[in-house]
């Protein structure tokens, strides 16, 4: 009996080491100024951190620690050629670049700019790379 239950409690602990250590983060430089729910976030280096206790990634700036966005993320599919992190944009009639989604390994954002025009119908994509701060 006190075998079962010393293997019921390491089960936990590496079940809750594994979810600590599934949060994940990249960074990615985005070489022009975005515009994401009405806000323009400006050129530069971004991380995009994946929350999985609740569900969400969030995007922020490294240069400027006030610019950051937190949304809901669903599960996505992941193949053998998907980059750890893509970040999709389309051009907004302003000429600005919208925040389409973003992707960071098996989670993904819904479609964050709801209204498109046939103009933004162009789409740039960035891939980042995995790293820590």
């Amino acid at each position: 009996m006190r075998l079962m239950i010393r293997m019921f409690v390491l089960a936990a602990v590496f079940g809750s080491a594994t979810a600590a250590f599934a949060i994940e983060s990249a960074v990615v430089n985005v070489p022009f100024n975005f515009k994401t729910h009405g806000e323009t976030f400006p050129a530069g280096i971004y991380e995009v951190e994946c929350d999985l206790f609740h569900d969400t990634l969030k995007l922020s700036s490294k240069t400027d620690t006030k610019m950051s966005y937190i949304w809901i993320a669903a599960p996505a599919e992941v193949g053998p050629d998907t980059s750890t992190l893509s970040l999709k944009f389309d051009h907004g009639a302003d000429g600005l670049h919208v925040l389409r989604s973003i992707r960071l390994e098996g989670w993904i954002t819904p479609v964050l700019n709801i209204r498109r025009s046939h103009a933004a119908q162009h789409e740039a994509s960035i891939m980042g790379s995995r790293g820590g701060i």
